[in-house]
């Protein structure tokens, strides 16, 4: 059996992406700036081309850039997020693989982001991600902001190919 690499729903793709090509940065990137343009919300794309082009901004912008920009796009996708089912921090955090198939179609088993425990006040969460956590943990905390969460501890260990992100909010 041949196994099919994941993709992402275009207005995940974009939203993040965009994010990146603000005014500042989209001189830097000319080919990725037409590669969004030309994409449409309602199409699927290549997971290893998502994790490509982060990749690619992550070298040029760093962790910090990378951490608002997942924020901003998990504020922008929320509406998606909710229309889809997710629209309370329980059922987001309480199985965060759910919400992550859902965004990536076939993605890679290890690279599922699993809750590990999630509490009133807490939220852990683990995978092998080939993204930079700086991204993702962004995205965690704008979820949480879109539900009137502010994080006030944010801990992100490695441990091999596998990254345990620990965050705690009020």
């Amino acid at each position: 059996m041949v196994h099919m690499a994941g993709q992402l729903l275009g207005a995940y793709f974009k939203a993040v992406i965009g994010s990146m090509l603000g005014a500042s940065t989209a001189l830097l990137f000319p080919q990725q700036r037409k590669r969004i343009d030309a994409m449409r919300d309602d199409v699927w794309y290549e997971w290893d081309e998502y994790v490509k082009v982060v990749g690619e901004f992550h070298a040029k912008l760093g962790d910090q850039t990378l951490a608002a920009i997942g924020q901003t796009s998990a504020l922008q996708t929320l509406p998606l997020s909710k229309a889809a089912g997710f629209d309370s921090l329980e059922k987001i955090f309480g199985n965060f693989e759910a919400l992550t198939r859902d965004v990536v179609r076939d993605v890679p088993a290890a690279e599922l982001i699993r809750t590990i425990s999630f509490t009133r006040d807490r939220v852990v969460l683990e995978c092998d991600t080939r993204v930079p956590p700086a991204l993702l943990t962004g995205v965690f905390r704008g979820f949480l902001l879109g539900f009137g969460k502010i994080v006030t501890t944010e801990q992100v260990e490695r441990r091999g190919a596998t990254v345990r992100f620990t965050l705690g909010y009020v």
